[in-house]
C-alpha cells in the first residue's frame, strides 16, 4: 500500500521506518502509514478491544443541553491506536485530505469525514473527543496526557474520518481524529502543531477465555467467601442488553436458586475505569436489573434478588491494563446472608 500523499508543493519521499523520537513499542499499521515526518508521541495496543465510529454529525441540543441522538458503530477486535504529531505547518485540513486520498486509494469507503461543523455542533465541549473516543479524563495518565490536546482544541479547525475496507481476512476499521495543538509546549508540542490520533481495529470475534462456572462451583465459592465472580455475562457495549451468548451462565446461576430456596443475594455489576464513575454506576446498575429480570423470567422470585451496580469502586486488578480491565468487568453473586435489601 502506499503511503500517505503529500501535496506536491511538499513532495518527499514517504516512509515506515520508524523514527528514533517515537513513543517505546510502537509501530505504524502495515495498512496507514504515517505522514512524512510525522512522530509517534503516545501508542497502544490490544488483541481485543472496542473502537466506536462516528457515522454521521454530532449535534448538540441546547434545550436539553445534551448531545442529540446520532449514527454511530462500534466494531471490536485488534486495536491499534497511535498518537502523531505531524511536521511543522501542516494544517488540519492538509492532513485531512491526505487521510481521505491515501484511504480510498487503498480500497477503503469513507464511512464519515469532514471538518469544523461537518462533523459536529461546534462550542460544546468537543463531542468528536467524549462521544466517539471516550476523552473524559485529565492528565493523570500517560494516555490522558495525550488525549488533552484532542480534548481541548479548536474544534473549527478538528477533522474526522472514518473508515471501512473488508477483505479475505476480514474487516478493517480505521478513524483519524486530526487537531491544532492550542497548549503551549504541552508534552514538548509546539502551539497549532497537527496531531493526529489514529485507530485501526481488525475485526474478529471474541476468544472465550473463562471457562463456564457450573451451579455446584458457584454454591461451594459462596460458602467459602460469600460470593462468586462470573464472567460468562456479557452485554452489548455501552448497553444493559445481555448477550445471547451468556445464556448458559444464566441457566447456571437460576439452577443454583432453585437447588438453594434460602439463598437470597446481591446481583452486583462491575465495569472497569472507563468513562465517568457516575455513568458506569448507573451503567452497572442498569445491567445488574437486566440480570435480574432474566433470572425471574427464569422462575426465580424477585424477592430473593437485589441488584447493585457499584461502577469501578471494588476492581479486583489493575485499570492501567486490558487485561486488569478484562477481569474488572463482571458479574458477582453475593449471599445476602440474612441481611435485609430495605
Amino acid at each position: 500500500m502506499k503511503h500517505l500523499l503529500l501535496p506536491i508543493a511538499a513532495i518527499s519521499a514517504l516512509s515506515s521506518v520508524l523514527v528514533a523520537a517515537d513513543f517505546a513499542g510502537s509501530s505504524d499499521h502495515p495498512l496507514v502509514k504515517r505522514v512524512t515526518g510525522s512522530e509517534i508521541f503516545f501508542a497502544k495496543k490490544s488483541d481485543f478491544e472496542k473502537l466506536k465510529l462516528a457515522l454521521g454529525k454530532i449535534e448538540w441540543s441546547g434545550a436539553e443541553a445534551k448531545v442529540k441522538p446520532y449514527q454511530s458503530a462500534t466494531v471490536e477486535g485488534k486495536l491499534l491506536t497511535n498518537y502523531y504529531k505531524t511536521p511543522d505547518k501542516m494544517g488540519t485540513l492538509e492532513v485531512l485530505r491526505n487521510y481521505e486520498q491515501e484511504l480510498k486509494e487503498g480500497g477503503f469507503e469513507i464511512l464519515h469525514s469532514g471538518q469544523g461543523e461537518e462533523i459536529e455542533t461546534i462550542g460544546y465541549n468537543n463531542q468528536i473527543a467524549r462521544e466517539i473516543l471516550g476523552m473524559t479524563g485529565t492528565y493523570g495518565t500517560p494516555e490522558e496526557k495525550a488525549q488533552w490536546p484532542f480534548q481541548h482544541t479548536d474544534e473549527k479547525k478538528a477533522g474526522y474520518i472514518a473508515a471501512k475496507k473488508t477483505g479475505d481476512s476480514g474487516e478493517i476499521y480505521v478513524s483519524a481524529y486530526i487537531v491544532s495543538n492550542q497548549h503551549n509546549k504541552w508534552l514538548d508540542i509546539p502551539v497549532d502543531r497537527t496531531l493526529v490520533r489514529l485507530d485501526v481495529c481488525e475485526v474478529k470475534a471474541r476468544e472465550q477465555r473463562m471457562e463456564l462456572v457450573k451451579s455446584g462451583e458457584m454454591a461451594d465459592q459462596i460458602a467459602l467467601n460469600g460470593r462468586v465472580a462470573l464472567y460468562g455475562i456479557l452485554f452489548d457495549f455501552d448497553k444493559a442488553t445481555i448477550r445471547p451468548d451468556s445464556e448458559p451462565t444464566l441457566a447456571e446461576i437460576a439452577k443454583l436458586l432453585k437447588e438453594k430456596p434460602a439463598l437470597n443475594i446481591l446481583v452486583v455489576g462491575h465495569t472497569d475505569a472507563t468513562g465517568g464513575f457516575e455513568y458506569n454506576r448507573g451503567l452497572s446498575q442498569r445491567r445488574a436489573e437486566s440480570v435480574v429480570a432474566s433470572l425471574a423470567a427464569k422462575g426465580i422470585a424477585k424477592e430473593r434478588l437485589f441488584p447493585v451496580g457499584v461502577a469501578f469502586a471494588s476492581p479486583v486488578a489493575t485499570n492501567t491494563t486490558e487485561d486488569g480491565k478484562a477481569k474488572n468487568r463482571r458479574v458477582e453473586l453475593v449471599d445476602m446472608a440474612g441481611g435485609k435489601a430495605k
